[in-house]
This record gives C-alpha cells, structure tokens and sequence, in this order.
C-alpha cells in the first residue's frame, strides 16, 4: 500500500516553504503529490509547476473541478485540462480525476472529454472520486460499450468513522480491478486532536476552516469514543494518530493496489503522518475497539455516506 501527500494547503505560502515541503516528502519515501484545480484558486498547481523537481521527482495527481452544475460538461473537462496543464508546466498529466459528480450534466458527456484528452495523451491514467457505486457502476458501463479508458483508481473518504464504503463500494471496485486512494483519514483533525480542541477548533485548522468535518464528526457520542480509544491508545503506548493509521495500513478494507492520501501543511507533519504510518499491525483489542466504534456510530445513523458532502 503507498501513500500520497495532498498539496493544496494556504499555509504553504510562496515557492521556498513548498521546497522544504517537497524535500520532507522525499525523505519518507513517498513518490506521489495529490492536488486539484480547486486547490487555492489553482496556485497549489501553478506553485508545483514552478519547481522543475516537482514534475521530475513526483507524480501528480490533479482534478477536473466537479460537483456544480455544467462543471463536467465536455468543454469545461477539456479547458480545465488545458489550464492544469499548464499551470504544472507538464505536456501530460499522471492521473486526472473527475473530482466529484456533476449531475446535471450526462456521464456519457464527460466521459467522452477524458477519452479524448487520453487519446490525445494529455492524461496517462484517469480516476473518479466521489462517486456513489451505483454511479461507478454506469461509468463502467458507459467505459465498455462506448470503448472509453476506464477509470483505475477511485479516491474516496475513508477512516474509522467513515466506511460506508465497505458494503457496496470496495466489493464492485475489486470485481474491476480498480484501487481505492482514501483521503481524510484522520477524519479531519477527529483523530489527532484531543477532545478540547474537538470543541473548540483551534484558529485556522482544518476542523475551523471546514465545518463539514465538525458536522460529520463531533458529537457527544464521538467525542465519548475519542476518550475511550485515546485511554486505550495510553495503554499500548501509541498516540490516536498512530492507532488510526495503524488500523487503516493493517485492519481496514484497504489493500496492496491501495493508498492513502495524507494531508499536511508542514515539512514536520508530513514526516510525522509518514512515520505513523509505518507501525505494525494493532492488539486484537485495539483492533476490536475500533470495530465496535464504527458499529455504534454507524448504528446511530452517523456516516451512512461513503464521501465528504461538499
């Protein structure tokens, strides 16, 4: 299983700070960059295309911008191909994904603007991220009678407390033989920021800038099974951070053809998050503990979804 770093931070202000940041992501051994044209405006791409190493060293991942009405339409999957292309400086991106659904607009329409850019060899691999399995289901079919590329890598939210995705989701993408990238897996900040600051989010991260991740997350019965697998996490001498990235390596749905995407603002966090990573597999009892908490969240009618709701 790799892992891939999300470039796409405001806090990674001006080329020298992403310098540091990439050399960190080339020390821990991790060879591909996650961003999109989304990502602050588009000056996360236009940043790592000002660093030759970037395109040298790395592959990039980046995404054609979804979710609003007419955004994967089939010149707006071809123009934003063309500006992420050349906002990275490179003649052929290594994996563009269509980043979340456009519904108001035909699969068919979109699919036929990434088989062209792929026969124009402007893109080498394509991904879909987002994406509910009946959705995924009909992207394939689509793929196969209209002779499209078919999407080999599927990014999706994934963690603990998020693995809807297990039950219909992981099943239909291993029948097809497409890998699973799994983003947000420390549930925003959820597990690895103690329960006070769960609360009250500090000033300018994650959990502050991004409601959603409060909304989906903390709650009063989250926050008693923080406590409850931080004492544990206590007992065996890891920290939550390290227990949850220990789970999703070595006791999730998550396998050999897989990744994780981990974020990270600072050269420090990256090497933090790549190092937590590396542990090995988890005590029976952590392992159970953890079962039992996505049975009694789920069970509660939280996180019946199997993506962020952007």
């Amino acid at each position: 299983m790799g892992s891939s770093v999300a470039s796409g931070s405001a806090k990674l202000s001006g080329v020298e700070q992403l310098h540091s940041f990439l050399k960190a992501i080339k020390e821990s051994n991790v060879h591909d960059l996650d961003t999109a044209r989304v990502y602050n405006s588009g000056r996360s791409e236009e940043d790592l295309g000002k660093i030759p190493e970037a395109k040298d060293e790395f592959s990039i991942a980046t995404k054609a911008p979804g979710f609003s009405p007419g955004s994967l339409a089939f010149d707006n999957i071809i123009n934003n191909c063309a500006a992420s292309l050349a906002a990275l400086k490179q003649e052929r991106l290594d994996l563009y994904y269509l980043h979340g659904p456009d519904r108001s607009t035909p699969l068919v329409e979109s699919l036929r603007a990434i088989n062209q850019l792929f026969q124009e060899g402007k893109l080498a691999a394509f991904g879909i991220s987002n994406y509910h399995a009946t959705e995924v289901e009909e992207i394939l079919r689509l793929c196969a009678k209209h002779g499209f590329v078919r999407p080999s890598i599927y990014q999706g939210g994934y963690n603990p407390l998020l693995r809807a995705a297990d039950k219909e989701l992981f099943p239909l993408l291993r029948r097809h033989n497409i890998s699973f990238y799994a983003y947000s897996p420390l549930a925003g900040g959820f597990f690895s920021r103690p329960v006070a600051e769960l609360r009250n989010p500090p000033s300018g991260s994650r959990m502050e800038q991004m409601h959603v991740f409060s909304m989906m997350y903390v709650n009063d019965l989250s926050l008693a099974m923080h406590e409850q697998l931080s004492q544990a996490c206590k007992k065996e001498g890891l920290t939550l951070k390290e227990a949850t990235l220990g789970w999703m390596m070595h006791h999730s749905m998550l396998g050999a053809d897989d990744g994780i995407i981990i974020g990270a603002s600072t050269p420090e966090q990256v090497r933090e998050n790549v190092r937590a990573c590396g542990g090995g597999p988890l005590a029976s009892s952590m392992v159970e503990l953890f079962e039992d908490i996505w049975r009694r969240f789920h069970g509660a009618g939280y996180s019946q979804h199997y993506s962020i709701p952007l």
